[in-house]
């Protein structure tokens, strides 16, 4: 699958691990390079659903139409579907630091 980004720290950050160790730290940085080569991997939006430790699930309210995939703890991957074969990397955040 094809994968853009909205921020160019998203950008740098999916270079290497270092990198995104140095925006994240370790945990965090390690699981977004994972999730960002198994999106890659697939050839389609729906194939991720059935892998339970992604926790891939879309939201709700304002939030409609962009999904969340778990990276560690509270922090999660939100990623909005643009179409079957591709998606955009919107954020890194803490699900309860708002």
């Amino acid at each position: 699958m094809d994968i853009e980004f909205a921020t160019n720290r998203l950008v740098r950050a999916s270079r290497s691990l270092s990198e995104a160790t140095r925006f994240y730290g370790a945990p965090i940085g390690r699981r977004y390079i994972q999730r960002l080569a198994i999106i890659r991997a697939v050839d389609e939006f729906s194939q991720p659903y059935g892998h339970q430790a992604l926790r891939l699930h879309p939201l709700r309210g304002d939030r409609a139409g962009q999904y969340a995939m778990g990276l560690t703890g509270n922090y999660r991957l939100i990623i909005q579907r643009i179409s079957d074969e591709r998606v955009r990397i919107l954020s890194v955040e803490d699900d309860h630091g708002n």
